[in-house]
Parts: structure tokens; C-alpha cells; sequence
């Protein structure tokens, strides 16, 4: 559930970051990179968030002991009750508020972990667009005379639908993954289907399955949907590789500009430095 919470905070904190991408910077400017404390704090949001929602499950699942049908051995098992060995030290206006949150656990966890990050995805590219669209417009309009602004409101607006179509493709990666386990839980309370022990074993095992793969597949799209962090981690990746590195022949034009880059920049130092010296003596 903490994991749920997490994807589903991080796309919300996804999708506020593109709106207010698109409403604070209609000039094509170079982005500013956000500082670590800005990050560090929204992290520490969605982080305890999910902590702080899925609390309620520390006190509905305990460990109980059963006969397997199968084999006719005691078994330990995890079951779900509001009568939990925690749930007792309890006062009594959390534990009527752990009540309610027992009887509308499935539909807390499909409106707060399912519609919510996707609605919400939904809403944030719909205004992002409309505002993309009007800036772009007045840009060119304003920019129908300069081609170097024209060129960097398209290169601008490029990256803007790059990341944009990431946060739409880590939704629908989300939402699919997700969709089957909480449609299987509506359809078996509210249809009155009861299925085996082996059946019931092995949804959870495909719902498991879908989450991991989730897991999996995020990072996967980031790096193939977003160029600048692929080039990024291609980069870390090939830094200690010495056939990724870039030749020092002596003969090529590459290596005589570095070489020579590498001078201007030693003699300017070292002028600098006797300059420095020079002032000193003076002044003593």
C-alpha cells in the first residue's frame, strides 16, 4: 500500500510540475534546474503521505494460523480483520475510524491509488496543452520577424511534449498494471462469486506480477521516452569504459583544439597567477 501511495503521489507531483512548467515560462528560456532542497522536500511530501494513509493497514492485518486443505498441516497466514491484536490499544474514536476505513478499503484503495493519480494526469496534460497551445500561438505571432526565437520556441515546445508524453506513457503503464487487481476485488465482492483456494492464489500471484512489472518498466520508459535522461545515463555508463572514451591520437584535429584549449586556458591561469604576485610586491 506505501508503494501504491508513492507512484500515485509522485505522478500527482508529476503532473503539477508539467502544469506549472507550461504556466511559469511562456518565453523560450533555458529550464532552471531545481535545487536538491526543492526535490528533497517534495520527496519527503509524497513519502510521508504514503506512510501516513496506509497506516490504517498496520492495524487490520495480523498473522493467524489455519489448516491447509491440501496437506492437513497448521499453516501461517496473513488475514485482515479489524480485531487485530494492535487495533486494541486503540483509543475508541481511531478504532471507529479504523472501522470505516475497514468497510471502504477497496473503495479507498481504487479512488485514492487508481483515479486519482489518473485523473489527475489527465486533467494536468488537458491544461498543459491548452496552454501550450495559446503560448505557442502568441509566440508566433510575436516571433513571425525572428527566426533564432522561432527556432528556440520549436526546440522549446519539443522538449515540452517530450516530457509531457513520459508522464502520459508512465499513467497508462500505471493504470494498466493496476486496473486488473482492483476490478477482480470489485467484481468478487459486489457479484457474489466465490472462487477456490487455488484461484484465489493465483490472481494474487498475476496481480503481484503486474505490479512488479510496473516496477520494471518505469525506469525503462524514462530512459527510451526522455533523450536528455538516456544520453545522461548512457554518459554515466560509458565514463569507465575505456572504448567509450575519446581517443588522444596526436595526429587528430580533436586532440590539437583540446591540447591547445588546455594551454590558452594554463597560460591564462599562470598570467593571472604572476599578475596577482605582482600586485602583491607592489603593495607591500
Amino acid at each position: 500500500v506505501v508503494s501504491l501511495g508513492i507512484t500515485s503521489f509522485t505522478l500527482c507531483a508529476l503532473g503539477i510540475d508539467r502544469f506549472h512548467a507550461a504556466t511559469s515560462s511562456p518565453q523560450p528560456k533555458t529550464r532552471r534546474v531545481e535545487r536538491c532542497r526543492s526535490v528533497l522536500l517534495k520527496m519527503l511530501l509524497v513519502w510521508l503521505s504514503a506512510l501516513l494513509l496506509s497506516s490504517p493497514e498496520i492495524f487490520l492485518w495480523q498473522l493467524s494460523q489455519a489448516v491447509s486443505p491440501s496437506t492437513s498441516r497448521m499453516v501461517d497466514s496473513c488475514t485482515i480483520t479489524p480485531s487485530s491484536s494492535l487495533s486494541i490499544y486503540l483509543p475508541d474514536s481511531l478504532h471507529s475510524l479504523l472501522l470505516r476505513y475497514h468497510q471502504g478499503r477497496m473503495w479507498w484503495c481504487f479512488g485514492c491509488y487508481f483515479c486519482l493519480p489518473v485523473l489527475f494526469t489527465i486533467l494536468c496534460q488537458m491544461a498543459t496543452r491548452n496552454v501550450n497551445s495559446d503560448s505557442s500561438s502568441a509566440q508566433k505571432q510575436r516571433n513571425h520577424d525572428n527566426r533564432s526565437n522561432s527556432q528556440k520556441s520549436q526546440q522549446h515546445q519539443a522538449v515540452e511534449r517530450q516530457l509531457n508524453c513520459t508522464l502520459l506513457a508512465l499513467a497508462v503503464v500505471y493504470g494498466v498494471c493496476a486496473l486488473p487487481e482492483h476490478v477482480c476485488n470489485i467484481t468478487l465482492a459486489y457479484m457474489h462469486i466465490t472462487v477456490s483456494e487455488g484461484t484465489a492464489a493465483i490472481l494474487a500471484l498475476v496481480h503481484h506480477f503486474l505490479l512488479f512489472l510496473k516496477c520494471a518498466v518505469t525506469p525503462v520508459l524514462l530512459l527510451c521516452l526522455c533523450k536528455a535522461l538516456g544520453q545522461a545515463f548512457m554518459d554515466c555508463c560509458c565514463c569507465c569504459c575505456q572504448e567509450c572514451q575519446p581517443t588522444t591520437a596526436q595526429g587528430s584535429p580533436g586532440s590539437a583544439q583540446v591540447k591547445l584549449k588546455a594551454a590558452n586556458e594554463t597560460s591564462l591561469f599562470f598570467d593571472k597567477a604572476k599578475d596577482t604576485t605582482a600586485i602583491l610586491s607592489i603593495s607591500s
